[in-house]
């Protein structure tokens, strides 16, 4: 099916995957911890339940063991009071660039078999490790902050047409998008839609009551200088201009497979590409899921 005459298309592809466990006995310990915080006073709980919402688990060590591919320059790029890394495939000179990002916990060359894949149809590929991620400094990092990076990276580069996100990646180039970053094209990867349900979520999962989670919201908001609820879906898709394919697994169990309808029904200009099976993070690289991206994109101008 040629998505490219059909704005509307869907396509469906992958096969049954299993998805590895969480780290339950992580995820205890810093339950007991922030359980424990909030006897402190208010103040002190919030900056606690800040510093470990922005805190990304598994730590970046975790993706340090993965070397880049033979030929791959890695380039580090100093950014607030973090750094970028950038992994810049070989390409002619004048190739326009194309930007790809990971999501939460996630680092670049995740992205790997995209990457490939389109290099070799002549794109100049460049893929991010956000600040506190693979071998970009930094502990902590926001959504908006791997949005800034993005904006920041691409007028470095300076010949960036496409961006492809992959998770929060994904929030945060539709943010990028809507605040002025000029693109043709955009591919979403299983991309959330709501800061505000991750914070609920965060908040279940450790267990924090709602005034400690609406105080933490709050002084993130003032710290990043960006209300949450602005940099939903519903806001931030309608001013995309970029036409837009949404991937998504129905059977993400990460982010739910509704957040790409959410995504189609605000986007001006997008198409949907279905998977059954794939998951969150295989997606990444399903052969069926890379053919249909770089179909999308197009041949290289």
């Amino acid at each position: 099916m040629d998505m490219s005459s059909n704005p509307s298309a869907q396509i469906t592809a992958g096969t049954p995957a299993r998805r590895p466990p969480p780290p339950a006995h992580l995820l205890t310990l810093l339950r007991a911890g922030l359980h424990m915080s909030q006897i402190m006073p208010a103040k002190w709980a919030t900056r606690v339940a800040a510093r470990l919402f922005c805190t990304p688990v598994p730590s970046k060590l975790a993706s340090r063991r993965f070397a880049p591919p033979t030929g791959v320059r890695v380039e580090s790029l100093p950014f607030e009071q973090a750094s970028l890394t950038l992994y810049h495939w070989p390409a002619p000179k004048d190739a326009p660039q194309l930007l790809m990002t990971h999501g939460w916990g996630g680092w670049g060359l995740q992205l790997t078999a995209l990457a490939e894949a389109l290099s070799a149809a002549g794109w100049a590929v460049v893929l991010i490790d956000q600040p506190a991620h693979g071998r970009s400094a930094a502990w902590r990092s926001t959504l908006p902050q791997f949005a800034r990076a993005l904006g920041y990276a691409a007028a470095r580069l300076g010949r960036v047409q496409t961006v492809i996100g992959h998770s929060m990646g994904g929030a945060a180039a539709c943010i990028a998008a809507a605040n002025g970053l000029n693109l043709h094209k955009l591919v979403l990867i299983s991309a959330p839609i709501s800061m505000i349900q991750v914070t609920h979520e965060y908040a279940t999962a450790f267990g924090l009551r709602e005034k400690l989670r609406a105080n933490m919201v709050s002084y993130l908001e003032g710290r990043e200088g960006m209300v949450f609820e602005r940099m939903d879906a519903i806001h931030t898709a309608p001013r995309i201009n970029a036409p837009t394919l949404v991937v998504h697994d129905r059977e993400d169990s990460v982010v739910p497979y509704a957040a790409a309808q959410t995504l189609i029904e605000n986007l001006p200009d997008a198409r949907l590409l279905e998977t059954s099976g794939l998951g969150h993070r295989r997606v990444l690289k399903d052969p069926s899921v890379i053919h249909a991206v770089t179909q999308f994109l197009g041949p290289v101008n």
